[in-house]
C-alpha cells in the first residue's frame, strides 16, 4: 500500500481537526476520553509498517532496521516485538504480511541463493532502497517457528516462475497471494525507470491441494489476490505490468477490482467512473466474512481516486469520499474492512497530507481526532481492523520518523 512508498514523498505533520459527524460516541468522548486508546508500537522506518491484526490481538508486519539496510519481518504480541525474519529463506529482507488467530503468518522473502535471473524486484525491497535487497521474493508460510516457501506458477513443462508474495491467510490455512508463471508478457522493463518486472504473475490461493490460480477480468496479464476470508471468497486488483506501485504495492497498473467467488468465478466490481486510462486504477483491498468489500477507484476525471464499498445486496460501489474538513484532501483509499462493515484507510493529497480515516456507516472520521490530543504521533493510514475494532497502521512523528500504531476501542482498553 501507499505507506510503502513513502520515501518518494516529502512529508509534513499534518495537525487536522474534526468534528466527527454522524458519529453519536465522538460528540460526547471528546469532551470527556477518547474513544481510543494510542498505542505506540515503535519505529518501524520507511520501508516498515504493520500489516494486519488478527481478532486474538497478534500483529504481522514489516521493520527495517535502524541502519535501513534491511527488512525484517515481524510479529506483535501484547505490543512486543519478535523478529521472525531468521534464518528465513536465507536472504537478508522478508515481510510479514497476513496472519490469522492460530498465529501463522504470511508474506514475502529474499531467498538465498538469487532465485530470478531476470532481475526482478517483485516485492519492491530494491525500489524502496533497501541496500541488501536481491532480486527474488518467494511467498512464504511461517509456523511454528519456521519459514517455509511457498510454491509458484509453473508451465507445461513443470518450471516454476521465480517470484511470488502471499498477502493473507484464513482461520482455514487458505493463503491468498500472486505468483509468476514463466511466459514473459511484460513490455515495459526499464530498470532506469524502477520497471523490474518482464514475466507474468497470477492472483492464486494456496490450500490443501497446492497453488490454484485464479482468472483475472477483461484480459489483463496480471494480477494478484490481497484478502481471502473465511468462506474462501478473495479480493484483488488485476491489469498491466508497470512499475512498483504508489497506491498498490506491485509491479502493476491496476484496472479491475475483482471479487473471486469460493469456485474461482470472478466478479468485475466496476468503478466509481474512472475506465482504463485512470491515473491510479480500481482495486478492491479488502473484504469480510459477509461477502463485503472495500477498495479505491478512480472518478470520472480518471484523475480523483475514492474509498468505495460494495455488496452483493446492492451490486455497486458506493463511494467513500474522504474527509470533509479539508478542501485540498480530495482523495481516499479504503484498505480493510471488518465483519461489523467498518472500514480504515486513508484521506489524503497524495503530496504532503495523509490523515488515517475510520468510515462507520459511510461516514469518514479523522482518526486523529478520536485519540488523545497530545499525541506525538500523526496518524497517516488505518492499514487494519478487526472484529473487536482495534486498528494498526502508520504514523509519523514530529521528526518525520514512521511508527507502527495500535488504536485499542476504550471500554475495552478499561475492563
Amino acid at each position: 500500500m501507499i505507506n510503502r512508498a513513502n520515501n518518494w514523498i516529502a512529508l509534513k505533520r499534518v495537525c487536522a481537526v474534526v468534528a466527527a459527524l454522524g458519529w453519536s460516541l465522538c460528540a460526547s468522548a471528546q469532551a470527556n476520553k477518547p474513544p481510543y486508546k494510542l498505542v505506540d508500537l515503535g519505529v518501524v522506518g520507511p520501508a516498515g509498517q504493520p500489516f494486519q491484526i488478527a481478532n486474538n490481538g497478534i500483529i504481522s508486519g514489516a521493520v527495517e532496521t535502524p541502519d535501513g539496510t534491511a527488512d525484517h519481518a515481524v510479529i506483535y504480541f501484547r505490543h512486543q516485538m519478535f523478529d521472525i525474519s531468521k534464518p528465513g529463506l536465507g536472504g537478508a529482507n522478508s515481510e510479514a504480511i497476513g496472519i490469522n488467530g492460530w498465529g501463522q503468518v504470511v508474506g514475502g522473502a529474499n531467498k538465498s541463493p538469487n532465485a530470478d535471473p531476470q532481475g526482478e524486484d517483485f516485492c519492491g525491497f530494491q525500489t524502496l532502497g533497501i541496500s541488501t535487497a536481491t532480486a527474488s521474493c518467494l511467498p512464504f508460510l511461517w509456523q511454528q517457528g519456521r519459514m517455509i516457501p511457498l510454491p509458484t506458477l509453473s508451465d507445461n513443462h513443470g518450471n516454476h516462475g521465480n517470484n511470488g508474495v502471499a498477502l493473507s491467510i484464513n482461520d482455514f490455512g487458505v493463503v491468498a497471494g500472486a505468483a509468476e508463471n514463466k511466459t514473459i508478457d511484460c513490455p515495459t522493463y526499464d530498470p532506469a525507470a524502477f520497471q523490474f518486472q518482464k514475466y507474468q504473475f497470477k492472483p492464486v490461493l494456496w490450500g490443501r491441494h497446492g497453488i490454484e490460480e485464479l482468472a483475472t477480468v477483461g484480459g489483463d496479464p496480471v494480477g494478484s489476490a490481497k484478502v481471502v476470508n473465511n468462506k474462501g471468497q478473495a479480493v484483488g486488483p488485476t491489469g498491466t505490468c508497470s512499475v512498483f506501485g504508489l497506491v498498490f504495492p506491485f509491479p502493476m497498473q491496476p484496472l479491475h477490482a475483482v471479487l473471486w467467488e469460493q469456485d474461482g468465478a470472478p466478479i468485475d466490481l466496476g468503478s466509481l467512473g474512472g475506465n482504463e486510462k485512470s491515473l491510479w486504477g480500481n482495486f478492491a483491498d479488502g473484504i469480510n466474512n459477509s461477502g463485503h468489500v472495500v477498495g479505491s477507484s478512480s472518478l470520472s476525471d480518471n484523475v480523483t481516486i475514492h474509498a468505495f464499498f460494495w455488496s452483493r445486496e446492492t451490486g455497486r460501489m458506493q463511494d467513500l469520499g474522504p474527509i470533509k474538513n479539508n478542501t485540498q484532501i480530495t482523495n481516499s483509499l479504503a484498505i480493510a474492512i471488518n465483519d461489523s462493515d467498518d472500514v480504515v484507510g486513508s484521506s489524503l493529497d497524495f503530496a504532503t497530507q495523509f490523515v488515517a480515516t475510520i468510515w462507520k456507516h459511510g461516514v469518514a472520521t479523522d482518526l486523529n481526532t478520536l485519540i488523545p490530543a497530545n499525541s506525538p504521533l500523526h496518524l497517516m493510514f488505518g492499514c487494519w481492523i478487526n472484529s473487536s475494532g482495534h486498528i494498526i497502521g502508520v504514523a509519523v512523528d514530529g521528526s518525520g520518523i514512521y511508527h507502527g500504531y495500535e488504536l485499542i476501542p476504550t471500554d475495552e482498553w478499561q475492563r
